[in-house]
């Protein structure tokens, strides 16, 4: 079974798609909880594990397997390995199909 979501933020490089997605047919009981951070390239989905829990954070987050820094319609992402990205956001918020079948089955 897959779960439902609805995606908050996208963000695009030519390596692959960092995106937030927000739960949405889970009970939750805080505004941060149900969010979740995702790696998507065009064969695999990884999720971004937050390395504290403070709250959002508008400019950065930390994960325990990379920093993102964001700045308007850019970020970047800093992996653990020493690899920078450079992202730009997207409107619409929509992911190409092979994308969005690869966040159901990591979901699932």
């Amino acid at each position: 079974m897959s779960l439902a979501y609805e995606v908050m933020r996208l963000f695009a490089s030519p390596q692959g798609h960092l995106v937030e997605i927000k739960l949405t047919d889970q009970m939750t009981d805080t505004p941060d909880s149900g969010h979740e951070w995702l790696w998507v390239t065009n064969r695999s989905v990884s999720s971004l594990r937050p390395s504290r829990m403070e709250g959002e954070i508008r400019l950065g987050q930390s994960f325990r397997e990379a920093h993102l820094q964001l700045c308007d319609q850019h970020a970047e992402l800093s992996w653990l390995n020493g690899d920078r990205l450079t992202l730009e956001a997207r409107q619409p918020l929509t992911l190409p199909p092979e994308q969005r079948q690869l966040i159901h089955n990591h979901l699932s």
